[in-house]
């Protein structure tokens, strides 16, 4: 027997007289924040727009929802539109930004994704027909002063080959049970801009990579699956913009990984490989 509401109506009538026209509906868009290691520096995708809202500065590359499509979907969709990758590349939902005066058009809320890949995964990135563009930026965020309960940081975008640079002044402030960021464009050493809140969604993915790069594994999706101490000390150094004790690195890593038995010829020497057990217990972030 159907359950039915006060109404008396079973859920059928009730789709049959429901009107879908009562509220506006917003426009709903996936962005990616895509990340990989490249010669030992941190690297994200950027796009340069081409058009209105926010002509000419640079963003995540993302697109709108189609109707009937999930956010996983498009997502995957919108990663093997502008990189041409696609089952190979770790991704996770990272925030929904919803400002209603988040962009010009109409109230678009985003669904930001962060997603990883190593470098030898990256075979060509394109512009997508909204973008002018594209460039893979090298990401650094310093601290300059912290206490407590704030944080003062640089967060530094350059792409070196195209002589462009970013550099925003980032403020966040703890309260009980969340943080607040602020962020402010360093008019003198920038000579291009993130269009929207694109800065909110960089600044997050940079502090959850570099808060559970070892701790969480969530770094070995920026390596091969076979891979070296050496290579994985990089990519953890990339992350973490420092660089660690070689002995010390390697002997809380090792708790993360299991021989493969296989070795590579590293400058005329065979090196033994590793590969990431998401089942060993985690190691704590004090590498």
């Amino acid at each position: 027997m159907e359950e039915r509401n006060e109404r008396g109506e079973t859920l059928k009538e009730f789709l049959a007289r429901y009107d879908e026209t009562q509220y506006r509906r917003p426009s709903n868009t996936v962005d990616m924040i895509l990340l990989t290691v490249l010669k030992g520096k941190l690297k994200v995708l950027l796009v340069k727009r081409k058009d209105h809202p926010f002509i000419h500065d640079w963003a995540m590359p993302g697109g709108f929802v189609n109707f009937d499509e999930d956010l996983d979907a498009a997502m995957k969709r919108e990663l093997e539109e502008e990189t041409n990758l696609f089952d190979s590349t770790y991704f996770r939902q990272l925030y929904t930004f919803g400002n209603a005066d988040r962009d010009p058009r109409t109230r678009v809320i985003t669904t930001v994704y962060l997603s990883m890949t190593p470098a030898e995964n990256i075979r060509m990135t394109s512009a997508g027909d909204d973008a002018m563009d594209t460039g893979w930026f090298t990401l650094q965020k310093i601290t300059t002063t912290t206490d407590g309960y704030e944080r003062k940081s640089v967060l530094i975008l350059d792409e070196e080959e195209k002589d462009i640079h970013l550099r925003y002044e980032i403020y966040d402030t703890a309260h009980d049970n969340y943080v607040q960021t602020k962020s402010k464009l360093l008019l003198e050493s920038s000579n291009a801009k993130l269009a929207a809140d694109h800065i909110k969604a960089i600044n997050m993915a940079i502090d959850v990579v570099c808060n559970r790069a070892a701790s969480t594994g969530i770094m070995f999706n920026l390596l091969p699956k076979e891979c070296t101490l050496r290579e994985i000390q990089e990519v953890y150094e990339a992350i973490v913009n420092h660089p660690v004790d070689t002995g010390n690195f390697r002997r809380d890593i090792k708790k993360m990984l299991v021989a493969t038995g296989n070795t590579t010829i590293v400058n005329g020497r065979k090196v033994a490989t590793y590969s990431f057990n998401p089942l060993l217990p985690f190691v704590k972030e004090t590498l």
